[in-house]
């Protein structure tokens, strides 16, 4: 009388195929992706407010300067008539507040930045963001566009009022 059913060989061999695949769709569909997207964002956004709170407690002009991929940094200063003066760091004292977002979150990259047609955006001191401070006020939404792995964020500066959210 034979018995039907599988060996422990067969059971084993089973389960570690359907282990390997399974590594496999986690890894492929990493579903990490939108929570570090999300990070990052929200990291870029918060900067932004620092920099628009600086200038509205301090009265003084400050800004926000972006560096798309490859690079990936973006730089908070002061400015003035003689120049622009990184700040510190609030978070690393000692240090200047320069950010390589893919530091913070490996493999998340700044594809685009529209701020008037630049790349930076300065805070007046009533928190009013220019392109320059010797240019404009901003007169659209400014957008700065994080990617990771093919999903994008983008982080919305409001013009006139400076509020500032990430769009989803």
């Amino acid at each position: 009388m034979r018995r039907k059913g599988f060996s422990i060989v067969e059971l084993v061999v089973v389960l570690a195929i359907v282990g390997i695949l399974g590594v496999f769709a986690f890894i492929a569909l990493d579903p990490y992706k939108g929570i570090k997207l999300d990070a990052g964002a929200q990291k870029v956004a918060a900067d932004l407010q620092y920099a628009r709170n600086l200038a509205l407690s301090t009265a003084k002009w400050v800004g926000v300067s972006f560096e798309v991929d490859p690079v990936n940094t973006y730089a908070v200063y002061e400015t003035d008539d003689t120049g622009d003066t990184i700040i510190e760091n609030p978070s690393a004292l000692g240090k200047d507040f320069i950010v390589d977002i893919a530091d913070f979150y490996d493999g998340i990259k700044i594809i685009g930045v529209n701020c008037g047609g630049g790349s930076k955006i300065e805070f007046h001191p009533l928190g009013i963001p220019y392109t320059d401070r010797n240019g404009s006020e901003i007169a659209g939404i400014s957008v700065i566009t994080l990617s990771y792995r093919g999903v994008t964020r983008e982080v919305h500066v409001t013009p006139n009022t400076g509020r500032i959210e990430v769009q989803q």
